[in-house]
């Protein structure tokens, strides 16, 4: 059965262009225009990824993205913003909030449907990773802290998996770019600090003292078990 992909857009022509490209890619297509019934929406058809739109007639595409993550069911869903907004705290504020990734129109299909693939696509291993009290199961995308699940985006997820399969190997942010978005893929290093954070504030007792994911001045991030 294809994956789903919800778009949440109201511009008609746009639309029909995310619903051609996307379904060429191989994806099923489910398109609604307006943040009123979204949420239920969305809880009712569990797509595998959203597309959503920022300014939509009756309400703002962020405040739908917080009440998304606001519910535990839904956390694992990967959310790609796909708006006119290309002001830098607008893409900050997007991240912050629970989005995976933030793309600006005027847009390029071919580069959209890459970024849709990379964020769908899945690991086969079926083990699970330990460090200390954090534990990822692979095949179920959950994540545990002292046995305690955690509620982690699609990319907060994918870059716990990485740290915890290299502990105490050094990333720099152009690897963990190429890593969870893939390579030439077109992404701010600055996207990585803020998942960074995000993933700090998950797990961390202290995220602005943080004992697991550690940064290295002038290169990157370390994962390391306190002693």
């Amino acid at each position: 059965m294809p994956q789903t992909v919800l778009v949440v857009e109201d511009d008609r022509d746009l639309c029909n262009l995310l619903d051609y490209n996307l379904t060429r890619g191989g994806y099923q297509v489910d398109i609604i225009g307006r943040v009123q019934g979204g949420l239920e929406r969305i809880r009712g058809s569990r797509p595998d990824l959203i597309i959503l739109d920022v300014m939509l007639p009756d309400g703002d595409g962020f405040e739908l993205c917080r009440r998304i993550r606001a519910d535990p069911s839904l956390t694992s869903i990967p959310i790609l913003f796909l708006t006119a907004r290309s002001e830098e705290a607008d893409r900050v504020m997007g991240l912050e909030i629970g989005g995976d990734d933030y793309v600006t129109k005027p847009f390029s299909p071919r580069e959209l449907l890459a970024r849709v693939k990379a964020h769908l696509r899945r690991q086969t291993s079926s083990k699970s990773k330990v460090v200390g009290p954090i534990r990822v199961d692979v095949d179920s995308r959950r994540a545990y802290l002292h046995d305690q699940q955690l509620s982690l985006t699609a990319t907060e997820f994918r870059l716990l998996e990485l740290f915890l399969s290299s502990p105490g190997r050094v990333f720099s942010r152009e690897q963990l770019l190429n890593s969870i978005w893939g390579e030439g893929y077109h992404v701010s290093p600055r996207n990585v600090d803020v998942h960074i954070r995000r993933l700090r504030e998950r797990i961390e007792d202290t995220p602005d003292d943080p004992q697991w994911i550690q940064t290295v001045r002038g290169f990157g991030y370390r994962f390391e078990a306190p002693a």
